[in-house]
């Protein structure tokens, strides 16, 4: 009598697809710090001991001779004179990836008691897991940057915020008047993007000082709010998650420190997507580990990096641009 059973033939190959697949749904913009366009996506480069890699083509120099007209010396031409032609720069930036990965084991009897359920839970887990634990790491990477601003009058280190230095409309529009000076390139949408913590969201929210505040249920087109999107204020665009750092009694007293970390786009690398793996070891594969066929494995492993761009001390990073983000650290009142 025939049967379908963990032998059939590319019974291991559709579970491993069936993984691949929930990852690349879970991959999708559901987690603050992998939306596309906070990040340039680097390219994990085999030999090279495990680093990533993305090229930069940085901008031609500006110069007006500090205003002073002199044919010749550029930008000023000399009449009947071609002008030395300039010379691109060609860079990129790099920086270190590292392996990261784990698996799932599922039991002979649970498989028996759930036949057809515990593999489609398992891959679904398991992918949650993958995609949770990417973007745990660049929200780790993001929160190490010097480009900071302190919540609340003359504090100037994270140990002098304290719970009523709260985000305020003020802070925003400082931290947006800061990029924009130093021409961060905004969102195709024409905002900079901010994660922030629900933790100062009541309090923001309930601010004196936010005129201009456009709440997403009183936007004209519903159908363009983003995942995660509470709202728009002073050129940003607000995207409101747990996933967001937290500095457990960071601050002054004791107090917890909350980011809100203002991204222009591209403010990030990140990579590498391409070497994110699935694998699924059914009953009877593991050899003399498993002697008794009681074991099958599900799991997913990636080389894995971020890197905030302008602020590499690689001697490879030649990017020719400042840091493209600003984080906000402020406390909370309502937590």
């Amino acid at each position: 009598m025939s049967l379908t059973s963990t032998a059939t033939t590319y019974f291991s190959d559709t579970v491993q697809i069936m993984i691949s697949k929930e990852l690349q749904e879970q991959l999708l913009p559901n987690l603050p710090h992998l939306m596309p366009g906070n990040f340039v996506k680097a390219t994990f480069i085999k030999g090279s001991n495990a680093s990533m890699r993305f090229l930069n083509v940085p901008n031609l120099a500006i110069s007006t001779n500090g205003g002073t007209v002199s044919a010749g010396t550029p930008p000023w031409l000399t009449e009947g004179t071609p002008p030395t032609a300039q010379t691109m720069a060609f860079g990129f930036e790099e920086f270190s990836a590292y392996q990261m990965g784990q698996t799932l084991g599922i039991s002979d009897v649970a498989a028996q008691e759930f036949p057809l359920d515990l593999l489609a839970e398992g891959a679904k887990v398991i992918a949650r897991q993958a995609a949770e634990v990417i973007d745990e790491y660049v929200g780790r990477i993001l929160a190490t940057g010097a480009n900071v601003m302190y919540a609340g009058s003359g504090n100037l280190v994270r140990t002098d915020v304290g719970a009523t230095d709260t985000l305020t409309g003020s802070v925003v529009r400082r931290a947006v008047q800061a990029e924009k000076e130093d021409s961060v390139p905004t969102f195709g949408d024409g905002n900079y993007h901010a994660i922030v913590h629900p933790g100062v969201v009541f309090d923001f929210e309930s601010e004196g000082d936010l005129g201009g505040w456009l709440s997403v249920g009183q936007y004209s087109d519903p159908s363009r709010i983003e995942s995660g999107e509470i709202g728009r204020y002073a050129g940003v665009k607000f995207f409101e998650s747990a996933r967001a750092r937290k500095f457990t009694a960071g601050g002054s007293g004791g107090a917890d420190v909350y980011s809100t970390i203002v991204l222009g786009q591209g403010a990030y690398a990140f990579g590498d997507f391409g070497t994110l793996h699935s694998t699924y070891k059914p009953f009877g594969s593991a050899g003399t580990a498993d002697p008794l066929d009681q074991l099958a494995t599900l799991g997913w492993k990636a080389f894995i990096g971020a890197y905030l761009i302008g602020e590499g001390t690689n001697a490879q990073s030649v990017s020719g641009v400042g840091p493209r983000y600003i984080r906000i650290e402020s406390g909370a009142t309502s937590v």
